[in-house]
C-alpha cells in the first residue's frame, strides 16, 4: 500500500463514515476504494465490513435505551442472526474473486435499488400486513434468516430491508425499529468480522486505516446531523451508488 492508497483510503473512511450516521450508504464508498487500493475484490469486502463495524456499534450504543423493555423474542432473532450471518461469511470465504466480480454489479444494483425504493417498499408491506396486524412467525424468521446470510456475505441495504421486516411483525414505533435494527445489524456483521479475522483473511494495513477514517467521519457527521437535510445526504448517496453500479457493471462486462 503507497502512501497515496492510504490517503484515499483514510478519506474514503471519513466519507463512509459520515454518510453513514448521515443517512447510510456508506458501503458504496468503502468497497470500490478498496479494490482501487490495490485489494482483492473479497478481500476488500471483507475490510470494508471490519471498518464500518466501530460505528454500527456507536449506533446501537445511542438506540440502547429503546431496547429496554422489548416485547419480542430477541434471543429467537439473535440466534437467528448469528447462524445467517456465519453462513453467509462462510459463503464469502469459498467465493473466488472471479465469480464475486461478476455478481458484485447486481449486488450493487439490488443495494442501490434497495437504498432509492427502500422507503415505499416499507411502506407497502405496512399496507399489506394490516393495522395492527402480523405475519406469521416462521415466515418473518425465514426473512430475517435470509437477510442474515445476505449480510454475512456483502450486506449493502441489509438495514433498510430489516426495517421492513420488522413492520411485518406489527412493529411501529421508529426508534424501537431502529434499536432492533441496529442490533441485529451489529450481530450480523460481528459474526461475520470474528469468521474473518479468525479465517486470516484481513489485510489489517489497509482495514485500520479505513477504520480510523470512519470513526473520525461518524463523529463528524454525529454532530452536524441535526444541520445537514438528510435526504439532499440520500440524493448524493443514491447518485454516487448509480455511478458505482454502472462502473462494476462495464468492469465485469463491458
Amino acid at each position: 500500500m503507497t502512501l497515496l492508497q492510504a490517503l484515499v483510503l483514510f478519506l474514503a473512511g471519513i466519507l463512509a463514515g459520515g454518510l453513514n450516521a448521515l443517512a447510510g450508504g456508506g458501503g458504496f464508498i468503502t468497497l470500490p476504494a478498496l479494490i482501487w487500493s490495490g485489494a482483492a475484490p473479497i478481500l476488500a469486502n471483507i475490510g470494508g465490513t471490519i471498518a464500518v463495524w466501530p460505528g454500527l456499534i456507536a449506533a446501537l450504543f445511542a438506540y440502547r435505551r429503546n431496547l429496554q423493555g422489548h416485547k419480542h423474542p430477541l434471543k429467537v432473532y439473535l440466534t437467528i442472526a448469528v447462524c445467517g450471518g456465519a453462513l453467509g461469511a462462510f459463503l464469502l470465504l469459498f467465493t473466488t474473486n472471479a465469480f464475486f466480480m461478476a455478481l458484485l454489479p447486481w449486488l450493487l444494483l439490488f443495494a442501490t435499488t434497495l437504498f432509492i425504493s427502500g422507503k415505499r417498499i416499507t411502506a407497502r408491506l405496512t399496507a399489506a400486513r394490516g393495522e395492527g396486524k402480523a405475519f406469521p412467525a416462521p415466515i418473518v424468521r425465514t426473512l430475517l434468516f435470509l437477510i442474515a446470510v445476505y449480510g454475512g456475505y456483502f450486506g449493502g441495504g441489509m438495514g433498510i430491508m430489516t426495517l421492513a421486516v420488522l413492520t411485518l411483525i406489527g412493529m411501529q414505533d421508529i426508534h424501537e425499529m431502529n434499536a432492533l435494527k441496529s442490533l441485529l445489524v451489529v450481530v450480523i456483521n460481528g459474526i461475520g468480522v470474528a469468521i474473518f479475522v479468525a479465517s486470516g483473511k484481513v489485510e489489517w494495513s489497509r482495514c485500520l486505516v479505513m477504520t480510523v477514517g470512519c470513526i473520525i467521519g461518524g463523529y463528524g457527521a454525529g454532530n452536524l446531523v441535526q444541520r445537514v437535510d438528510p435526504a439532499k445526504v440520500r440524493i448524493l448517496i443514491a447518485l454516487l451508488a448509480s455511478g458505482m453500479t454502472l462502473y462494476f457493471f462495464i468492469r465485469a462486462y463491458g
